[in-house]
């Protein structure tokens, strides 16, 4: 029997305006970032076009955090989440 996870996430900008929220939980039958990003695009009708325009590869323009720590630091879509894991999706921003 897979085990489930609950985790936190968060995020701002055009991401929360498709999602109605900027925070929410979640439990997921996977452990993997990808895994959540799935389960992501399937409640919430719209958001792939904002994560992952082109198919599996994410967009250049958002940057996603576990617990603090952007996945590209980690092991990217295959980064293992843990129960009470807290997740950020952020837009990039520049400023001048």
């Amino acid at each position: 029997m897979e085990e489930l996870i609950r985790v936190s996430f968060r995020t701002f900008g055009p991401p929360a305006s498709i999602m109605g929220t900027n925070h929410a939980e979640m439990t997921l039958s996977g452990n993997t970032v990808k895994e959540f990003l799935n389960e992501l695009e399937l409640k919430h009708n719209g958001i792939r076009k904002i994560l992952r325009p082109s198919g599996d590869q994410l967009s250049d323009l958002i940057y996603i955090l576990v617990n603090g720590t952007n996945i590209h630091s980690l092991n990217g879509l295959d980064t293992i989440l843990n129960d009470g894991d807290i997740i950020s999706l952020l837009p990039v921003t520049a400023g001048g």
